[in-house]
């Protein structure tokens, strides 16, 4: 929809023209906002997502709430907050102003802060883990008002990232590096959060509330999170040497592939799931050739069936990658 087809929603809509339920795209000083109604409350929030810019026009609202299309992050309509990850900024909001049969959205309104709570909390809060779920955490119990110290302990080298887009545009070389940090290193110190990077936990004590890391360090807390996700399996290949054998996980490994790609005529991607393809997608447009090497007849079959897999399957070819299904690496030769 073009701008000239949106409505000023400072000029005023007939009532009519919004039933219970419903949603209306327009614009305020020039910026998309979304006006919904429930019953005889109406609100007007930002248009787009704070995630991966989702339309929330296609969005599912319950109650006062409305859900992202693409990834479900959950927006509060009264205030803008940002209720469930993946997205961790607020959307913004507008004052809505009824009269007679005439809805008005007036000026922005300035953004909620921190929850104030009186309510009993851990003398302190250790988070194991340096991804997308410990930020959120860390995030959630700053905005919920929760005062305490809190640190995060991370094995990677590199802040907490957007690790989706270490298969997708930056391995595909259309993302910059300074896109991929999901908050900026005043954001840590300026909420008096404590991360720790290059330190890995190797023992927790629930007696004594304390976890020690591999350098004999060790950390004391009232309450402890662990969200350290998971790490790739290691596949043993016959004859590879280790510079030959890449995984992907961190940011360090997506930078590691693409200097590795920038050399590299053929790559082989062993694993054809939602990963695997996309990496075998982004080195695509670096232009190195791509094998896909996996032991399932059709790509992602059990996640989205045959029929959707191979479409994906055929996509792929299309782009110019050539797979090897029904089999897996055995040797691997320089």
């Amino acid at each position: 929809m073009n701008d000239v087809q949106k409505p000023d929603l400072k000029n005023g809509l007939p009532l009519a023209s919004i039933p219970d339920g419903g949603k209306l795209l327009g614009t305020v000083d020039g910026e998309e906002v979304l006006l919904m109604r429930r019953g005889t409350e109406f609100f007007a929030v930002g248009a787009y997502c704070t995630h991966y810019h989702g339309p929330l026009a296609d969005g599912l609202v319950v109650n006062d709430e409305v859900r992202c299309p693409w990834h479900h992050a959950c927006f509060s309509l009264r205030t803008g907050e940002a209720l469930r990850a993946p997205a961790l900024d607020a959307i913004p909001c507008w004052r809505v102003e009824r009269k007679g049969d005439t809805v008005f959205v007036r000026d922005k309104l300035a953004p909620a802060g921190p929850r104030k709570t009186t309510s009993e909390h851990p003398t302190s809060v250790v988070i194991v883990g340096g991804g997308a779920a410990g930020l959120a955490a860390a995030d959630m119990l700053r905005r919920q008002g929760y005062s305490g110290p809190v640190t995060m302990i991370s094995a990677d080298s590199d802040p907490p990232c957007d690790r989706p887009n270490l298969s997708k545009d930056f391995l595909a070389g259309t993302a910059q590096d300074e896109w991929i940090p999901l908050r900026a290193p005043e954001w840590y110190s300026e909420r008096k959060i404590d991360l720790i990077l290059n330190s890995r936990v190797t023992s927790l004590d629930t007696k004594q509330k304390k976890v020690v890391t591999a350098d004999g360090k060790s950390y004391s807390y009232g309450a402890l999170l662990l969200a350290t996700g998971a790490d790739p399996i290691k596949l043993p290949v016959e004859g590879a040497t280790p510079s030959q054998t890449m995984y992907l996980r961190s940011f360090a490994d997506s930078k590691a592939i693409v200097a590795k790609a920038a050399s590299s005529k053929q790559v082989v991607v062993v694993g054809a799931s939602f990963i695997g393809l996309e990496v075998a997608a982004s080195l695509r447009t670096r232009e190195v050739a791509v094998h896909v090497v996996a032991p399932e007849q059709v790509p992602m079959e059990k996640v989205l069936g045959s029929r959707v897999g191979a479409f994906v399957r055929t996509l792929h070819e299309e782009h110019g990658v050539k797979f090897h299904l029904g089999q897996t690496v055995k040797t691997g030769r320089p």
